[in-house]
């Protein structure tokens, strides 16, 4: 009896100092705060690349689906649906102050990018998927979709000015400034093409394994680190100066599109039902939990000025954007 009461006591003991101390009576902050789904107008329709044109304000969201480029002010939360056809990447050039789209009608459709008015259509030769422009030399680089090359094309003239042979069908684009490469994601090859564009060839290939499937694709300057995230579920951290996998981490199925925030140092990857939160440390990198998001959500943005992420989705009623924050402490 007497060693039952002194277990209740120790018992009830420990509980007022958790209490006292809050420790297990607090909910943990969640990674991201959901906000209020926004319906478009129009017909449902899937999603692809998505992008912030942050000196605009604006939402940028490929709606192939709907055969349409989604337009969201993000200060007037005003909504436009341009006619482009069905189209999977989108890109801006502030000098020439034009927005690109292009998709699997083999064109890039241009437009003004202040007044959103289109103002030209250029011919391809294959369909495209990805775009990226170098702000550097001036040019838009568009893969071609399951192709082997990437078409350069100079938004001066709207005229494509040569081509890049690629080894296999590339799977997201992207343009470093510090290092004045461009970086392909070889979905079929498990590696990561780099291209130089004073030469507009191949200088180096990387092999992005154990990540096979390379699709989405991320880059931190400042460190110069690369993010290739791959369809068996894993993210590669890949050393820019020497090319060689640093480390690898675990995060949902099906991803495709990833997007890094600089200042909070997270890459987030769109996978199936959920976002994983990855966070890049001195040695590499490390998941920080997954947030839940519909089904279909597999392409995302992130807002530099606010650090908001963003996704895109749609259901048999409708399509919708949606915002996601970072809750404050």
């Amino acid at each position: 009896m007497k060693n039952i009461s002194l277990l209740i006591g120790c018992n009830m003991f420990c509980l007022a100092a958790v209490i006292a101390s809050g420790s297990s009576t607090q909910e943990t902050t969640p990674l991201l705060k959901s906000h209020t789904a926004i319906t478009l107008p129009g017909k449902p329709g899937k999603f692809d690349w998505m992008m912030v044109d942050w000196e605009k304000r604006r939402l940028l969201a490929a709606h192939p689906g709907a055969g349409s480029l989604t337009v969201y002010d993000l200060q007037t939360k005003e909504i436009k649906e341009l006619e482009t056809g069905a189209v999977n990447g989108v890109a801006v050039d502030p000098k020439t102050d034009k927005m690109f789209a292009a998709g699997p009608n083999k064109k890039v459709v241009v437009f003004n990018r202040t007044t959103l008015a289109k103002i030209d259509e250029i011919e391809l030769t294959g369909p495209a998927d990805t775009l990226a422009f170098n702000s550097k030399n001036g040019m838009l680089y568009v893969d071609e979709d399951d192709g082997l090359q990437v078409w350069v094309i100079d938004p001066k003239t709207d005229k494509i000015v040569r081509s890049v042979t690629i080894s296999g069908a590339p799977e997201y684009v992207e343009y470093d400034p510090v290092s004045d490469r461009l970086y392909q994601n070889i979905k079929e090859k498990n590696s990561v093409q780099v291209i130089n564009p004073a030469t507009d060839k191949v200088v180096s290939d990387w092999s992005t394994e154990p990540i096979t499937g390379p699709h989405g694709l991320a880059i931190d300057s400042k460190t110069q680190r690369l993010f290739s995230a791959g369809k068996n579920s894993k993210l590669a951290i890949l050393d820019m100066k020497t090319g060689k996998v640093l480390s690898t981490v675990e995060i949902g199925r099906g991803v495709d599109q990833i997007a890094f925030d600089s200042f909070t140092k997270r890459v987030y990857c769109a996978c199936d039902g959920e976002i994983t939160v990855v966070e890049e440390t001195d040695d590499g990198a490390k998941v920080i939990g997954r947030v839940t998001v519909p089904e279909g959500a597999h392409t995302l943005a992130v807002d530099p000025k606010n650090h908001s992420v963003w996704i895109s989705y749609s259901d048999e009623r409708a399509s919708y954007i949606q915002r996601y924050s970072i809750p404050k402490k």
